[in-house]
């Protein structure tokens, strides 16, 4: 059953994930950092979306912040039912959301849709789909948007195929800080 093995995909990646130790966290999140700011789709988008990282995620704030000295406009999600991505502030402008993850204070809607959503994940398979935490929040979201999707982990992360719903979401690139995954040509 799909459903069974991604919950011990999901339950197997987070004790590692969750052993990780705040400085290795930050160095890995570093180098995918690096990475992120040279991938073309990013560096050509006006607007991006980011996640606000939970626990041992990749660290997004030093990516947010650099994105907004480059002067692009940056969302976050907002979760209520669904998600929706709002104006991002600053982090002072901050309070935990559904799910105990800051969102903006004030929900002030977005002038036009990111170009670039960068997207959290539990597990990330060569096949470009990913697991997250069950819910299909981003799955939902991105059948509305035309975005081009990054997904940020850790290499660990990365499984060679994972199983999949007919309503997964595929991502357009996947960045580990080791490699840049993109969809195979067949």
């Amino acid at each position: 059953m799909v459903a069974e093995a991604k919950k011990i995909l999901r339950r197997n990646v987070l004790v590692i994930r969750d052993s990780l130790t705040p400085e290795d966290v930050a160095e890995r999140s570093r180098k995918i950092e690096e990475m992120l700011f040279q991938e073309e789709h990013f560096r050509k988008a006006k607007t991006v979306a980011f996640y606000i990282p939970k626990g041992n995620e990749v660290q997004t704030k030093k990516m947010i912040e650099r994105t907004m000295k480059e002067g692009k406009e940056v969302l976050v999600p907002v979760t209520d039912s669904e998600i929706s991505m709002c104006r991002f502030a600053s982090f002072e402008d901050m309070a935990p959301g559904k799910f105990g993850v800051p969102e903006p204070k004030k929900h002030v809607p977005k002038d036009h849709a990111a170009e670039v959503v960068i997207v959290p994940g539990i597990v990330f398979g060569l096949c470009m789909h990913r697991i997250g935490y069950g819910k299909g929040y981003y799955d939902r979201y991105f059948k509305k948007s035309k975005a081009f999707r990054i997904g940020l982990c850790f290499d660990f992360q990365v499984m060679d195929g994972l199983p999949k719903h007919e309503h997964d979401i595929p991502m357009d690139l996947i960045i580990t800080g080791k490699r840049l995954i993109k969809p195979s040509k067949h």
